[in-house]
């Protein structure tokens, strides 16, 4: 039965591009838009017929046209639908689940009475309620959009329960970010040794306004091919902790030959991380570090990497390099009270504070967008938390805290409950880069952008998961 899945499979993908081929060599010599277009519908069919037929590959598609999507924007020269493109690859892929029902230790997992999908449900019904906010002054588009990147971050969260089956699911995982960050790093080394591409200028001229933070004092922000730099640090940041996490594990875990990949994988990431010039990010991973020193001190490779890090982190900090754009920048997120827009932002929370007491349910979804025409529009929020509260009242503070909590608890007691070397790693990584991402939400939207949502909600479902696969039914 197997055998003849794979056979459909195969003709089906060769099939579509036989026929295909010769359509688009015809139609080449009459238009390039036709040819384009033929292109896009090619591609898009095969992707299509990928994500039906394999749920996993699906959802891997998935984050690899999140993450470069916006590469075909700029070398096209003109805005795209890119969410819409994504969420009908996510629909596309959630239908492929849907279809392969061959994951049978999801049926272990408490849909109804898990605390943490209790938290995402109630959560779902705010969101319903507040369609009938009266902060809604013209439209509300702003509702329309944010309920549908909820329901497409759900529906990522499912698909990685239903992926993750055991530690070798997670391996991929795992080693599959890993591989696109680094990626992502490797093109952000080019962009800030070589300088942007042309077509990424000429789309940066078009539309400043996408890219109002890229140009500051100390330099060019890089972005890679992600949306902005502000992401891009973010998933930096993630990848750094990832790659530090696992360089700590036993030889026997993770042999020398994958730790010289993954140190140099390292190094990329955090250059291409002080290239971004996001602040947040530079914080996010000695926050991760911290948790990993505090949960595995024990561990010799621990102890000696933590020292690394605090000896390198000193020379940043206190070396003699004064003309160094990356490196003032860095030294900016420690040194915040002699930053100007740091304190820019302090002075706005607090002149919005009235607005949050006496708006328990907010302003409405994006209502500090710019063009809103609330009492918020244009309010920079410059935080997650802030635009929660702003946006959905104290309420929704409330639950989107407390869900954090849970899922951080989960993540702990994970740890506590593996058993082998290669359970307590994975777990320990998960810890470290939940933790940091939590901390960035203070003062950067890290949940709410797309390509930091992937790994989010990603780890959010791994961490529901793996609290319903009891070790002996993991394989390591």
């Amino acid at each position: 039965m197997e055998f003849a899945k794979k056979n459909i499979y195969q003709l089906f993908i060769i099939t579509s591009w036989v026929v295909l081929i010769p359509i688009i060599a015809y139609l080449s010599a009459q238009d390039v838009k036709y040819t384009m277009l033929l292109i896009g519908l090619a591609v898009g069919l095969t992707v299509a017929g990928v994500s039906i037929l394999n749920y996993r590959a699906g959802y891997y598609i998935t984050c690899v046209v999140a993450l470069t999507v916006r590469v075909l924007e700029r070398m096209s020269g003109s805005e795209m639908p890119v969410g819409v493109l994504i969420d009908a690859v996510v629909l596309i892929t959630l239908l492929g689940s849907l279809l392969k029902p061959d994951d049978k230790s999801i049926r272990k997992v408490d849909f109804l009475r898990d605390p943490v999908l209790i938290t995402f449900y109630i959560y779902a019904g705010f969101i319903l309620l507040q369609f009938f906010n009266p902060a809604y002054v013209h439209d509300r588009h702003g509702w329309s959009t944010f309920a549908r990147v909820y329901v497409r971050n759900m529906i990522m969260l499912y698909l990685v329960m239903k992926m993750i089956r055991n530690m070798d699911d997670l391996k991929v995982f795992i080693k599959f970010w890993i591989i696109i960050l680094t990626l992502a790093a490797f093109y952000a080394c080019i962009q800030q040794w070589f300088g942007l591409m042309p077509f990424e200028k000429a789309f940066i001229a078009r539309y400043p306004e996408k890219f109002k933070t890229v140009i500051i004092l100390t330099g060019i922000r890089i972005f890679s091919f992600v949306s902005d730099p502000a992401v891009f640090g973010v998933i930096m940041a993630c990848g750094c902790i990832m790659n530090i996490v696992l360089l700590t594990s036993s030889n026997k875990m993770v042999p020398v030959h994958q730790k010289v990949l993954l140190l140099i994988s390292l190094v990329l990431q955090f250059m291409a991380l002080g290239y971004s010039g996001t602040r947040t990010a530079y914080v996010m991973v000695p926050m991760g570090l911290v948790i990993m020193l505090f949960v595995n001190l024990h561990n010799k490779n621990t102890v000696i990497g933590a020292l690394v890090f605090v000896f390198a982190f000193l020379v940043v900090m206190f070396g003699p390099f004064h003309s160094n754009p990356t490196i003032i920048r860095i030294r900016t997120a420690f040194s915040g009270s002699e930053d100007a827009s740091l304190n820019v932002r302090e002075v706005n929370r607090h002149r919005i504070q009235p607005y949050i007491y006496s708006h328990p349910i907010g302003g409405g979804f994006l209502s500090c967008e710019p063009g809103s025409g609330s009492e918020l529009d244009g309010f920079p929020p410059d935080s997650g938390y802030l635009r929660t509260v702003l946006e959905q009242g104290y309420i929704g503070l409330i639950l989107v805290c407390f869900n954090i909590f849970l899922v951080m608890q989960y993540t702990v007691a994970n740890y506590f409950r593996s058993k082998t070397e290669t359970e307590k790693q994975y777990t320990l990584l998960i810890i470290c880069v939940m933790f940091a991402m939590v901390v960035s939400i203070y003062a950067q939207e890290s949940s709410g952008l797309i390509e930091s949502a992937l790994l989010y909600y990603g780890l959010n479902g791994i961490s529901i998961k793996l609290k319903y696969l009891s070790s002996p039914n993991i394989t390591t």
